[in-house]
């Protein structure tokens, strides 16, 4: 009972910690404040049940990118003269104010259907983490430790109590995944609807996903072609009745706002005003943007260096036999690669650490920890400097300047993944997802 205590007092603190945010939320909407990005689905929900447009005008978009940047500006005027956390203070009185709503009209009829209000999506939001950890601490095995990884994690506490899809896609696009990989493509089709039909670039990760089973060597188990056709055609049915349901006056504007999108970002804005966004948003499209280049040409290159990582991904998988953890953190890493946008790197840390343990000697996992917890501090401070007043960092310490999650975490990140791939020898878990195999792949992960 004594050496299983402290297993029981870790998912006891993750416990605490998931219901801590929830209460943090409950408490704020007793004060009136609403989670600021699920605002932004409220409000284009109330339109739609007034039959109303979701979508802002791209002028009025870019006006709210705008006064993001002439806060920062406050902010940055008012610490120079000592003043910084007075104004912070300040800009608490002021009314919220989200970005625009720039998904598909589904989530906000999701919205209207179920009544949602901001507590009861943060506890689908809270239930969606529960449901990663434990698909996730299945499939791998791994030590109850690494939910500090989890707990200690500043993106997922911002998006969490954000009140932000993402962490309700995450789930499941694991849960669609682990389907995928157990070669039940018929169930996995209605989760991969779902996910495409609120954020459509997370196409990228199923992409990567289905050519890394693919190109699998010969004798592993390979996707029947008769199912793949079957389940094309439901996921194409799906996505046609969803359209349908739009109705006319949804599917026109949704339309028209995705044909013009790019006039409506922060990225139309002179690059002096995208900030904090440019330096928020982590991904190779703002850091080329950031350099300089035009949102246009930053598209094609961003495009191009998407295909570049997926190619060299399945190059290496030929000649090496995947397991469900490393393809999935594969198509993981390179659907933070090739997305346009994304403001954290949730559960990556988490991810890559398990996956590449049992490739890695002593030294290199001491290694691996301090960097995680450097990478997972540094996001900490970005926020204690924001609350001193200092600066509105609030997410991230990369810079506009220098954005080195971007350039260097990532393609870390990815570089470690393939590492533990080429050294995994075809020992643990196949494609067909054995159960010797996998046994084997959780008594790495967790003696080793």
């Amino acid at each position: 009972m004594r050496s299983r205590l402290p297993l029981i007092l870790l998912w006891l603190l993750f416990a605490v910690w998931l219901l801590g945010s929830v209460a943090f939320v409950v408490d704020s909407a007793q004060r009136g404040i609403v989670p600021i990005d699920f605002l932004a689905y409220q409000r284009a929900a109330e339109a739609i049940s007034k039959n109303q447009s979701p979508y802002a005008t791209a002028g009025e978009s870019r006006e709210i990118f705008r006064s993001f940047h002439r806060l920062e500006s406050e902010l940055q005027a008012a610490q120079a003269l000592g003043e910084g956390r007075d104004v912070l203070r300040e800009f608490a009185t002021r009314p919220q104010q989200p970005g625009p709503y720039v998904y598909p009209p589904t989530l906000a009829l999701l919205i209207n259907q179920f009544n949602l209000d901001g507590v009861a999506f943060t506890a689908v939001i809270m239930a969606s983490v529960l449901g990663f950890v434990l698909i996730w601490f299945r499939a791998t095995g791994a030590h109850p430790g690494w939910l500090l990884l989890v707990i200690g994690s500043r993106d997922l506490s911002a998006t969490l109590l954000g009140g932000n899809v993402e962490l309700l896609l995450l789930f499941t696009t694991l849960a669609a995944g682990r389907l995928l990989w157990d070669h039940r493509l018929i169930w996995a089709t209605p989760f991969i609807a779902f996910i495409v039909l609120i954020k459509p670039f997370y196409a990228l990760f199923f992409v990567a996903f289905l050519l890394l089973q693919a190109v699998q060597p010969r004798g592993t188990e390979q996707e029947n072609p008769k199912a793949l056709m079957v389940a094309a055609g439901i996921l194409l049915l799906l996505l046609t009745a969803e359209l349908y349901r739009w109705g006319p006056d949804l599917r026109a504007e949704a339309l028209a706002f995705y044909l013009n999108a790019g006039d409506a970002m922060w990225t139309a804005l002179p690059l002096a005003e995208q900030s904090p966004l440019s330096a928020w948003n982590r991904t190779p499209l703002q850091g080329l943007i950031n350099l300089g280049m035009a949102a246009t040409g930053a598209q094609v290159t961003a495009l191009g260096l998407w295909v570049l990582f997926l190619g060299v991904s399945l190059w290496l998988a030929r000649y090496a036999t995947l397991n469900f953890p490393l393809a999935f953190g594969l198509a993981m890493t390179l659907l933070y690669w090739g997305r346009p946008a994304g403001y954290g790197f949730n559960y990556l840390e988490l991810v890559v650490s398990i996956v590449v343990w049992p490739s890695l000697v002593r030294w290199q996992r001491l290694a691996v920890l301090v960097l995680m917890a450097g990478i997972m501090g540094s996001r900490w401070w970005a926020l204690v400097e924001t609350l001193r007043g200092e600066n509105l960092s609030l997410l991230t310490m990369q810079t506009v300047a220098w954005p080195w999650e971007t350039w260097l975490v990532l393609p870390f990140f990815w570089l470690l993944l393939l590492w533990a791939m080429m050294h995994s020898g075809g020992s643990v878990q196949g494609p067909a997802g054995s159960r010797e195999a996998q046994m084997a792949f959780r008594a790495s992960a967790v003696t080793q």
